[in-house]
């Protein structure tokens, strides 16, 4: 293709053809000419308002704007300066009647800047703006909030009434909204963030306490620009929108940082993205913190001292098992062991011990991982979670060679974990040789201290107190409580945003492997009759009849109980 030619505009915008040094693909040649309809569309464009027209891909930035750029801005309002002479400043802008680059010309001459504007097309700047980030000093890896970092606690109205940001949301870039999202979801203790689209409109929504709470409503093309610049920041890709996608970012806020994992879902009107908030410096909470008393506690407390075994905390997700994993390692926790984790992903830093997070896309796995592991000699090994025959396998063989192994399941019951394990492949003689103790649990949230009243229960609400806690005298005579005289009704304010409740408390079973269990398993027992060795020979507790303990000593309400665990509350 030696005779490839150039295509370039000239001054009385005609399209010339000119020869090549170089030779060019057809492609590039196509695009060339592509371009160059573009270029003259937006000079003629130019002409109607009454703009010079400038092709900034050939122009150079000054030095001292290159570094004051923007670029998460700049891609919002298709707009950036290019040369500067003292209060004088050259503008290239895409389309002069887009709300937002008004604002932000506005802003320039509030600054004292006089502004001189030129219109090039919106697929250059795009361009440009793409090698200005380029070109621009390398900034940290992480989304550094600094807003959150250093004026935290200034936001603490705007926080409390988040419906502000829709009003807001126009005057201030997408980065900004984001922001006060992020800070926002951390001053009311929110674990996930959700922007979920409908037709017309995308709701925020924030999780706390385990319960879902819609926040506010953005118009979709401002809901559009906050996801778009949440997928920039979290490195997913902008331009596509039909598969799920997976990401992350972090961010610092009063010398804390916070891990964020986004995961973006396509839906019929669009993307719903959930973010998930992970505070690395968060303090690992006791065992008696988390919620647990009685046999569940005595059983956690007695597992510390295990030198070799499997120990599985089980339940449905968001029930606060990692958390309380976490609170097993801490325990066990000294430097006469040396203590390993895989997880997916770290959600806590702890000092002392080996952490290290798995990449099932570049193929490391749990039950790879765990193979490693046992090469590098620890004592205690926590596998976030065992999902697969490997590593239920692998877990297994830890257990019986000297190892204390710690990891998650999914079941609804403490008993259930074991038909779940035989499912998995494990051979019923291993499970008995490996596993030592499973604890089940469920979240329920606590009353607010700033708003709950005190009300006398109903006598059906009595009545089924004292069934409860009659069955429960009668399987564990240490367990003494009487029916309580009140009751804790959520009532709802302002530090609770009127849901009544602040903070969260487990509920719990538990059951150790002892042999006359050994001999059911070992036997293929039903889980009825497992279900009633535990109870009748060891006390336990079913999370309900623990939760209905709780709920007479005050730490949460029958309401709560009922929701989580599936009770009634009258006859």
């Amino acid at each position: 293709m030696a005779n490839t030619k150039q295509i370039t505009m000239t001054q009385n915008q005609k399209i010339v053809v000119e020869p090549l040094d170089k030779e060019a693909s057809a492609a590039d040649t196509l695009s060339e000419i592509n371009r160059s309809f573009a270029e003259k569309k937006t000079a003629n464009k130019a002409k109607l308002f009454k703009l010079p027209y400038v092709d900034i891909r050939n122009v150079p930035i000054s030095a001292d704007l290159l570094e004051k750029i923007v670029v998460e801005e700049a891609r919002q309002i298709l707009a950036f300066p290019f040369f500067q002479i003292g209060k004088k400043i050259r503008v290239a802008i895409a389309n002069p009647k887009n709300s937002r680059t008004k604002k932000y010309l506005e802003r320039l001459k509030n600054e004292g800047l006089k502004v001189y504007l030129n219109l090039a097309s919106r697929e250059e700047i795009l361009a440009k703006i793409e090698k200005i980030h380029a070109l621009q000093p390398r900034r940290p890896k992480e989304f550094r909030n600094e807003n959150a970092e250093t004026s935290l606690k200034n936001y603490e109205e705007e926080v409390q009434n988040l419906e502000q940001l829709v009003k807001k949301a126009h005057a201030i870039s997408a980065k900004e909204t984001l922001n006060q999202i992020f800070v926002g979801a951390l001053r009311i203790n929110a674990s996930d963030i959700h922007f979920q689209p409908d037709e017309q409109k995308i709701d925020l929504r924030f999780r706390v306490d385990g319960i879902l709470q819609k926040i506010l409503e953005f118009d979709r093309q401002v809901g559009n620009e906050i996801v778009n610049q949440l997928k920039y920041e979290s490195k997913l890709r902008l331009n596509v929108t039909n598969i799920p996608q997976d990401g992350r970012l972090n961010f610092l806020a009063e010398n804390r940082k916070i891990d964020v994992r986004i995961s973006a879902l396509p839906t019929e009107f669009g993307e719903s993205i959930v973010c998930r908030l992970l505070d690395s410096k968060k303090k690992i909470k006791t065992f008696e913190e988390l919620g647990f008393t009685n046999v569940s506690l005595e059983n956690l407390r007695n597992a510390v001292r295990m030198r070799e075994g499997m120990i599985l905390v089980t339940g449905p997700t968001s029930s606060g098992k990692t958390t309380t994993l976490y609170a097993l390692l801490s325990e066990f926790n000294n430097p006469e062991r040396k203590i390993a984790t895989l997880e997916n992903p770290v959600e806590y830093h702890l000092e002392n011990i080996v952490q290290s997070q798995i990449d099932e896309e570049q193929g490391y796995t749990f039950a790879k991982g765990l193979r490693a592991l046992l090469r590098h000699d620890p004592n205690i090994l926590m596998v976030g979670e065992i999902r697969d025959e490997n590593t239920a396998e692998t877990s297994a063989q830890a257990a019986m060679t000297g190892h204390v192994l710690l990891s998650t399941l999914h079941t609804n019951s403490a008993v259930e974990a074991i038909p779940r394990l035989l499912s998995l492949g494990l051979k019923p003689f291993v499970l008995v040789s490996s596993l030592s103790l499973v604890v089940t649990q469920r979240l329920v949230r606590r009353p607010c201290e700033k708003c709950s009243k005190k009300v006398k229960p109903t006598p059906e609400q009595l009545g089924l107190i004292e069934e409860f806690l009659a069955e429960i005298k009668s399987l564990n005579p240490k367990i003494q409580i009487k029916a309580p005289e009140f009751l804790w009704e959520p009532a709802g304010c302002k530090f609770c945003r009127n849901t009544g409740y602040y903070g969260q408390l487990a509920i719990a079973e538990s059951f150790q492997i002892d042999e006359k269990l050994k001999e059911l398993i070992l036997k293929n027992a039903p889980t009825a009759e497992i279900t009633k060795h535990a109870r009748e020979k060891q006390g336990m507790i079913s999370f309900a009849e623990d939760g209905v303990i709780k709920a007479a000593a005050g730490l949460t309400t029958l309401a709560e109980i009922s929701r989580v665990a599936g009770i009634k509350l009258t006859k």
